[in-house]
């Protein structure tokens, strides 16, 4: 784990067609883990999974995606957090604003993206059964079609993950919670968004126990069928 993000020029955005050099697109993932759960009634990232816990798994699943780059975003139980994700290939970044609501969280993560990205992903982390499959759908149709936003869905119902092109990280660097934080963004380019038919583990998290009850009784009933499970070597 790296608490210390790396530093970059800016990318200059490629619209449509390959990418020069024949070569994937740069992906980032933000995993946002710094709130309260004060509906859950205790930390819900710390929640146990089997035999790890949900924060582990979310950023486990991450890290074996087509992801270039993993970067949670903490707050609340600042050093239980970094104790669970000690030895995992990902950037933890402390955001000191985590009571002012999601929206800071977002700008923190988005701010420590590398220089060489070409798109963004926001993963909230309470995401339970999300799987790599997912995000590698979400990646892959960026790849072809370079929209500005695309999503994961599932029968009709938009989830997550999300991706942003590098050119609305400006927008995602001022969304607030007053003015509706991505929603507002989503909104403002809703013709251009590109929904991805992936599984039921991309609209379901947990918010309080009795979501993880239900939860544990689901099945998310096949993966993403544009996108097999690869995990991609790290260095």
């Amino acid at each position: 784990m790296d608490i210390q993000a790396p530093q970059g020029s800016s990318a200059k955005l490629t619209r449509a067609g390959a990418i020069p050099g024949g070569e994937r697109c740069f992906a980032s993932i933000v995993v946002l883990a710094a709130g309260r759960s004060t509906r859950f009634g205790r930390n819900k990232m710390l929640e146990p999974m089997g035999k790890t816990s949900l924060i582990e798994k979310v950023v486990s699943e991450s890290l074996g995606s087509k992801a270039r780059q993993v970067i949670v975003v903490v707050g609340h139980a600042f050093e239980a957090m970094r104790s669970k994700l000690q030895g995992y290939a990902c950037e933890m970044v402390y955001n000191e604003e985590f009571e002012s609501g999601q929206s800071s969280s977002v700008r923190k993560g988005v701010s420590r993206v590398s220089g060489r990205a070409d798109a963004v992903m926001i993963l909230p982390g309470d995401m339970v059964l999300m799987e790599r499959s997912i995000i590698d759908a979400v990646i892959d149709e960026y790849d072809r079609t370079r929209a500005p936003i695309v999503n994961a869905g599932y029968e009709g119902r938009q989830g997550h993950p999300i991706l942003f092109d590098r050119s609305l990280f400006g927008e995602l660097a001022g969304i607030a919670e007053p003015t509706r934080g991505l929603k507002a963004v989503v909104a403002r380019h809703s013709a251009e968004v590109v929904t991805v038919e992936t599984s039921l583990a991309a609209v379901l998290d947990m918010d309080t126990p009795g979501d993880l009850a239900r939860l544990a009784e689901v099945s998310p009933g096949g993966r993403a069928e544009t996108s097999g499970s690869h995990r991609r070597p790290r260095n």
